[in-house]
Formats: C-alpha cells, structure tokens, sequence
C-alpha cells in the first residue's frame, strides 16, 4: 500500500512538473512575438528586437536603398541616416551611416563606445543584423519579395516567408507576393494554405484575406483555400470582416455565396452571425441550394431579435420562390418570443395571401404565438387585410 501511494504521488509530480514545462514553453514563445517592434512611417523605419539582456536595433530615416544580398547600405537619401546597433553582455556595436555632401556613404563604427575600423567579423556582424531587421521587420518587403520570386520562384518566397517569427511581417509578405500579381488557381491555394498554418494573429489572417480576395475572381478551384485559412480565425468579428468584404467584391455570385454562409455556421455570436446573412439575404435565395444552406446558419442563431432581423431581411426581397417563404416560417416557428414572432408575421403577412398552402403554414405558425396578445395583433391585421375567409 505504501510503494502503491508513492508511485501516485511520483506520477501526480511528474505531471505537474510536465505542466509547468509547457506553460513555460508557450510563455517563452509569446515573449518571442512581443520582443521584436518594428514602427514605420513614410520618412522614418525602426526596427527593435530585445529580449531583456540582448538587444538589435536598425533605424532608418529617409530612405535607404539595401544591396541585392541584404549584407550591406547601398544608398540614403539626402540628408538621412542609417543606425545599426547592438547592445549584448556588456558589449555595444553602433554602426552609423551617413550621405556626405558629395553623395558618398560614410560609415563610423563603434566597438564598447570607440572608434575603429570595420573588421571582416564587424561587417558579416553587420551583414546578420540587416537580414535579420529585414525578414523580421518586414522592411523594404516588396523589393525583397520581388527579388526572391525572380530568382527562387514562388517557393522561393514561400520558404522565406516560413523563417519569418512574427505574424505582421508574415502578412506583410503574403501582401507583397500578391500584389501586382496574377497567380494561378494552383499557386494561390497553396499561398492561402500556407497561411492558414502559419498566420496566429485573427487580425492579420483578416487583413491578409480581405486584401488577397481580389485574387479570386474568375478562379473558383482557390475557394476551398480561402475558406480553410478563413476558419482558422477564431474572432467572430474578425471572421464576418472577411466575409462582409468577400460578398462586397464578389456581389451575387453564387459560389462565394454558398462558401460564405457555410463558412458562418461556425461564427458564434448571434449579432456577427446575422450582419452577414442580412448581406447575403439582401442579394437574393433565388437559388434552391443557396436558400436550403442560409437557413442552416439561421436556424442556429438564439437571439430572437438577431434572427427576427435576418428574416425580416429575407423578406425585404420582391418575388421569393415558395420554398423560401416556407422555409421563413418554419425559422419564425423556432423562436420563443412571442413579441419577435408576432412582428415577423406582421411583417410577412401579405406575402402568404395568393398561396393557400403558405396561408395554411402561416396561420399554423400564428398558432404557435403562446401570448393572447401577441396573436391577435397578427390575426387582426389579416382579418382587416381580407387574408382569412
């Protein structure tokens, strides 16, 4: 019993002693991401990383212009500069880097506060800080990305992108890789792939696909990447940003439309849920299979506001197939407030009055309005509308 009661104990520590590992695992990571700033404006570039006891840096005011390789400053503008500094184990290393009144670079570098010469190890130290500031920073992107895809191709960029850490940088490569380029159906599902498993951030996964969704026009085969990408975003607001923004670029087309309601079954809160199928109701269920999936995401929305509000969308539009006013009914039928039950049927009450099969429907949801009051403000209205015989 005693050896038994031991061997618990042994267990239950090393599974703490196991728990403590990954919480420390997962907070060194995050401080890998929160170490690394990069703050930039049109005349102004400065890039940090410091962990604490190590700290780069690599400022830029004006413009400068980097060699093909990233080792070296191959130009500044007029009246700018260039810093490079490094501050690690009681060892500083600045780099400054200026235009002179001729046009000429002059470089004064400092070792622990003086001067010296730039050694073969200072400039390959040099040559380390500038890659780095460039690939983590996310500075001087579309030059560098352009100069990757011509010589390494796509993959090329693509491998690149996966050395970057942070997921700014990350979105801003993605950005750069497909502005001002028309990739195929192929290359772009593997682009959006990529960054499904690799961009964290909800933000910048959001950003990157509402600024590549122009990519998708005319190429349906890249739908099913987007949309992965899009679920992994877990922000609910995030979400219904790219889907909003998706359905205003890819008005009334009926593959996007499908993808879009699909992709918002798994967004959670009532009220982002119904501001996107408001957009999809408002540019039409004339489709059989498109009406048959809005209402999958619809039925699933608690709020009887937030669903009286997107059944009130559907029924905005002039000239809805049977099958999408029944299916309207059969939703209203869910709902348990009486109030919001009764205000949709008001509102929909002369749309069911030429069919007698949806009348018959209608008044068997009227039925299902448990409040006295509530039916008979619907019923009153259609007995004054001439709607029952």
């Amino acid at each position: 019993m005693y050896k038994t009661s031991i061997s618990k104990a042994g267990i239950l520590s090393l599974l703490a002693i196991s728990i403590l590992c990954l919480q420390a695992t997962a907070l060194r990571l995050m401080a890998q991401e929160r170490r690394t700033t990069t703050t930039t404006t049109d005349s102004h570039v400065n890039w940090i990383w410091d962990d604490g006891n190590w700290k780069r840096s690599v400022e830029i005011r004006g413009r400068a212009e980097f060699t093909d390789d990233y080792t070296d400053i191959k130009s500044i503008s007029d009246g700018g500069f260039v810093r490079i500094e490094e501050k690690r184990d009681g060892t500083t290393r600045r780099l400054d880097v200026v235009r002179d009144a001729n046009g000429q670079l002059q470089r004064t570098y400092y070792f622990n506060g003086q001067t010296r010469a730039l050694d073969a190890q200072d400039r390959a130290w040099v040559a380390g800080i500038i890659l780095e500031a460039v690939r983590q920073g996310a500075i001087d992107a579309e030059r560098r990305v352009q100069t990757i895809f011509e010589r390494r191709g796509l993959n090329g960029v693509l491998e690149e992108i996966s050395l970057i850490k942070g997921d700014y940088a990350k979105r801003i490569y993605f950005d750069a890789l497909l502005k001002n380029r028309n990739l195929n159906s192929s290359a772009l599902q593997t682009v959006f792939r990529q960054a499904a498993r690799e961009i964290s951030s909800d933000y910048e996964q959001a950003q990157f696909l509402i600024k590549s969704s122009d990519q998708l026009a005319g190429k349906p085969e890249t739908l099913a990447a987007f949309f992965e990408a899009t679920a992994t975003i877990k922000s609910d607001y995030e979400h219904r940003r790219v889907l909003s923004a998706l359905l205003k670029k890819s008005a009334a087309n009926r593959e996007v439309m499908l993808f879009v309601v699909r992709s918002a079954v798994s967004i959670s809160s009532d009220y982002e849920k119904g501001l996107v199928l408001k957009e999809v109701a408002a540019l039409g269920l004339e489709d059989a299979q498109l009406a048959a999936a809005f209402f999958q995401p619809t039925n699933t929305i608690k709020s009887d506001y937030e669903r009286r509000g997107v059944l009130s969308a559907v029924l905005r539009r002039r000239g809805l197939q049977p099958e999408v006013l029944s299916r309207v009914l059969e939703s209203a039928a869910m709902m348990s407030s009486d109030y919001e039950k009764a205000t949709l049927l008001l509102e929909a009450s002369g749309a069911y009055a030429g069919d007698a099969r949806l009348r018959d429907a209608f008044l068997r949801t009227v039925e299902t309005i448990k409040s006295d009051y509530e039916r008979g403000r619907v019923l009153s209205v259609m007995l004054k509308n001439k709607q029952m015989e």
